[in-house]
C-alpha cells in the first residue's frame, strides 16, 4: 500500500470507526457528569471548584469547604475548549445544560435526568474525547501492526480488539479508561521502531520525549495508569544497552515533566499537596471505608477479584470478550518468541493493572461494562490476535474471526442497552441481552442513539448502525492490500 493510498485509507477508517461511536449518546451518569462538571466550571466559571453543579453526582470531594470532581483532571481539561465552543453556541440561543436531580445529601443523585442542553454538551464533550481518542487508538494500533504484518490483518485485527473489547462501549462516554489507553499505545508506537529503522537503533529524541509526555498523561486520565506507565517506561529502558540507558530515561523524564507539573499543580490548588488526589478527600462513607485501608483501596490480589475480572459472569473480561483468551494466549508467546518488546511491555502493563485491580476493594468496577479499569491496557491484546489471524491452521483463523464477532455482538449490545451495568448478576445473560432482546435500549437518562433521535424505536434504532457497520467493514476491508507494508520490515 503506497504512503496516498495509506492516507486515504486511513481517513476513511478513521470515519467509518467514528460513526459508529458517535451513533451513541452517553447518559448522565456519575462518572461522566463528574468529569462534566469540572469542564463547565472551567468554561463557565473559570475555577476548579464545582460548588455550582456538585448535586449532580456522587463522584465529588469535599476540600477547604468546596466540592471538586473525584476524578483525574486531564480529560476535563481536554473538552474545555469544545465546550466553549457549544457554550457559547448556546448561550445565543438563550439555552444552557440544566439537570433534574432526586437525591439527598447522604444519596447524592440517585437520579439525574438533563435538559437537551446538557445532553448536547455532554455527547460533544464525550467525542471530543474519548471518540477523538478512540480513532486515534486505533489508528496507531494499525500502524503497530503494519510494521509487523499485512496492512489487511492489521486492519482486521485492530477492528476486533477496538470492537470487541469493553474499548469500545467506554469509547461512547465521557470516561477516561480510553484516553488513558490511548496514550499508553501512542508512547508504545513512539518507542518501537521494528520495520521503520535497523533493529538496535534508538528512537530520535524527540519520540522519546514525546513517549514520556504520553505516559506521564495517561495517569492524569486515570491515576491507576501510573504502574503500567513506569512499567513501559522501564521496560524499555532496559531493553536498551548499558551505555544508552541514562539517555533514554532522561529523556523519557523531560518529556515526562510538563504533565507532571502540571497535575502537580492542579492537585496543590484543589488538594492543598502536589501528592494529594480527589479520593482523600471523598464524602461516600461507602468510598471513604473503601479507601481507608491499602494503598487507595488497593490490596494484595484477592481470589474473588482475578476469579471475577477474568471468568465472573459479572464482569471476567474472557466471559464478555472471548477474544481476549486468544489475545493474552497467542500474545505471550507471541511477546517471548518473536521477541518483540513493544507487544511484551503492553501485556506487562495489562498484567499490571490485572494484579491492582484484582486486590482493589471494588474489583466489579461498580456500574460498569466489564472490567472497565482494565481497559487501559487491552490495545495490547491485539499481538494474539494477530497470530490467530495469521495462523496456518485455517480452523484457527476461523475460530479467531468467530470468537471475535462474537465479542463484538457483547460489546454492542452493552453499548446499545446503556454501559452502566448493574453491579450484582450476569451482565451478559442477566442484562445486556434480556434487555437488547426486549427492544429496551438506553435506559439510562439521557442515553440515546441516533436512530432514537430520527422516530426509530426499539431494535429498529440500531438498523442505520448495522448498515453503516457492515457496508464501512466490507469497503475498507477491500481496500486493505495483503502486501506487506514496508519493505523494510524485512530486517526483522
Amino acid at each position: 500500500m503506497k504512503r496516498d493510498e495509506r492516507r486515504s485509507f486511513r481517513l476513511a477508517y478513521a470515519a467509518w470507526l467514528f460513526g459508529l461511536i458517535a451513533y451513541f449518546l452517553p447518559p448522565a451518569t456519575w462518572n461522566p457528569v463528574s468529569r462534566f462538571d469540572l469542564t463547565r466550571a472551567l468554561v463557565e466559571e473559570r475555577t476548579l471548584a464545582i460548588d455550582s453543579f456538585a448535586n449532580n453526582t456522587g463522584d465529588r470531594s469535599l476540600a477547604h469547604g468546596h466540592w471538586y470532581t473525584g476524578k483525574p483532571p486531564f480529560v476535563s481539561f481536554a473538552a474545555a475548549p469544545f465546550y466553549a465552543l457549544v457554550h457559547a453556541a448556546q448561550r445565543v440561543r438563550g439555552v444552557e445544560p440544566g439537570v433534574t436531580v432526586v437525591g439527598s445529601e447522604v444519596h447524592p443523585a440517585v437520579r439525574v435526568t438533563p435538559n437537551r442542553a446538557f445532553q448536547q454538551a455532554l455527547y460533544l464533550c464525550s467525542l471530543a474525547t474519548s471518540g477523538i481518542l478512540t480513532v486515534a487508538l486505533a489508528l496507531a494500533l494499525f500502524e503497530l501492526l503494519r510494521r509487523r504484518t499485512t496492512s489487511r490483518v492489521a486492519f482486521v485485527t485492530a477492528t476486533l480488539v477496538i470492537l470487541g473489547t469493553p474499548l469500545f462501549p467506554y469509547a461512547t462516554s465521557f470516561y477516561s479508561h480510553v484516553p488513558a489507553g490511548a496514550l499508553l499505545l501512542f508512547a508504545v508506537v513512539l518507542l518501537d521502531v521494528r520495520g521503520e529503522r535497523p533493529r538496535g537503533t534508538l528512537p530520535s529524541t524527540a519520540r522519546l520525549r514525546w513517549a514520556g509526555a504520553c505516559l506521564a498523561l495517561a495517569p492524569g486520565c486515570e491515576y491507576l495508569t501510573l504502574f503500567p506507565a513506569a512499567v513501559i517506561g522501564l521496560w524499555f529502558v532496559f531493553e536498551t544497552t548499558r551505555s544508552e540507558r541514562l539517555r533514554f530515561a532522561r529523556e523519557l523524564a523531560i518529556g515526562g515533566s510538563a504533565p507532571a507539573v502540571l497535575l502537580a499543580a492542579y492537585h496543590t490548588a484543589a488538594f492543598g499537596a502536589p501528592w494529594r488526589t480527589g479520593y482523600s478527600f471523598v464524602t461516600d462513607p461507602k468510598f471513604l471505608a473503601g479507601h481507608a485501608g491499602g494503598l487507595l483501596g488497593i490490596h494484595v490480589p484477592t481470589w474473588a477479584g482475578s476469579y471475577g475480572l477474568l471468568l465472573g459472569v459479572r464482569r471476567g473480561l474472557l466471559y464478555v470478550s472471548p477474544l481476549a483468551v486468544f489475545g493474552i494466549m497467542f500474545g505471550v508467546q507471541h511477546a517471548r518468541r518473536r521477541k518483540d518488546v513493544a507487544f511484551a511491555a503492553g501485556l506487562a502493563a495489562l498484567g499490571t493493572l490485572f494484579f491492582l485491580n484484582a486486590g482493589y476493594y471494588m474489583w466489579w468496577g461498580g456500574a460498569a461494562a466489564g472490567p472497565r479499569h482494565l481497559v487501559p491496557g487491552m490495545p495490547f491484546l491485539a499481538a494474539g490476535v494477530m497470530v490467530g489471524l495469521r495462523e496456518r491452521a485455517q480452523w484457527v483463523r476461523w475460530l479467531t474471526v468467530g470468537i471475535g464477532l462474537v465479542s463484538i455482538a457483547n460489546m454492542f449490545a452493552l453499548t446499545a442497552v446503556g454501559i452502566e451495568a448493574p453491579e450484582r448478576g450476569d451482565i451478559l445473560a442477566g442484562y445486556a441481552w434480556p434487555r437488547l432482546a426486549a427492544g429496551r435500549l438506553a435506559t439510562y437518562a439521557g442515553g440515546s442513539n441516533l436512530g432514537m433521535k430520527l422516530g426509530l424505536e426499539g431494535l429498529w434504532s440500531l438498523a442505520p448502525l448495522v448498515l453503516w457497520g457492515v457496508g464501512g467493514f466490507v469497503y475498507l476491508y477491500h481496500r486493505a492490500t495483503r502486501r506487506p507494508a514496508e519493505p523494510m520490515s524485512r530486517v526483522w
